[in-house]
């Protein structure tokens, strides 16, 4: 007759008479499959071989810290759950604000312009913005020409290369700057504007700026809209 253990690693073991099997520890055992392997080795066991007693208070042990486990993982759940919960409804508070974030995204429309921003890490002798298409295509390149470090801005019309107005959407842009030797200077692109919805679908909060969404975590500075 073959019979079941439960070791305290979590896996079973089966004997048969003369012979001994051991089978790999069984992942996602349960709070009731392991009660119920258990109460199967006890009624299988060998009346003139009883379980052992340290054996057994062993696996009752391990009985008692999967149950512990099983809580403790729940209780994680909740908690994570509610962190989640609160992180969207505090940028709820953001609705309204004047912020910057980190992001090279911007959207057009059918009429009017957009602003591109940036910082320049040092003065540059030339600035040029790379504007594309959501398959990389490059549309327009505009040359702000000479710029001192710090924040800027350049406004882009919604046009291409031929002076046709692309279609309203969401396009991304780079910025490449060289001082007068010639040497790279270091660029970062950025977002701002007013804050006028949050998307609580995902896993983060996405406040809507300027038809763009973006995480909270990207959000740089806050400041009340003038």
């Amino acid at each position: 007759m073959a019979v079941a253990s439960v070791q305290q690693d979590g896996s079973i073991n089966t004997s048969t008479k003369g012979q001994s099997s051991s089978t790999t520890a069984i992942k996602g055992l349960s709070q009731d499959d392991f009660l119920k392997l258990l109460l199967t080795q006890l009624q299988a066991q060998d009346p003139l071989k009883p379980l052992d007693n340290q054996e057994f208070a062993a696996q009752l042990a391990t009985f008692n810290s999967l149950d512990q486990l099983i809580n403790i993982n729940k209780k994680l759940d909740t908690t994570q759950g509610q962190q989640l919960r609160l992180s969207q409804l505090e940028a709820t508070a953001l609705i309204g604000k004047d912020v910057q974030a980190k992001g090279d995204s911007v959207s057009i429309t059918a009429t009017g312009s957009t602003a591109l921003n940036y910082t320049l890490d040092a003065n540059a002798s030339r600035v040029v913005m790379n504007i594309k298409d959501s398959d990389g295509n490059l549309l327009r390149a505009l040359d702000a020409g000479s710029q001192k470090t710090g924040q800027q801005s350049v406004s882009w019309d919604g046009k291409d290369t031929n002076g046709t107005r692309v279609a309203p959407g969401r396009y991304t842009f780079t910025v490449a700057a060289v001082d007068n030797g010639g040497n790279k200077v270091g660029t970062t692109t950025f977002l701002q504007g007013l804050v006028t919805g949050v998307n609580m679908a995902g896993s983060e909060p996405q406040l809507e700026i300027n038809g763009v969404e973006i995480p909270v975590s990207a959000v740089t500075s806050v400041h009340n809209a003038a």
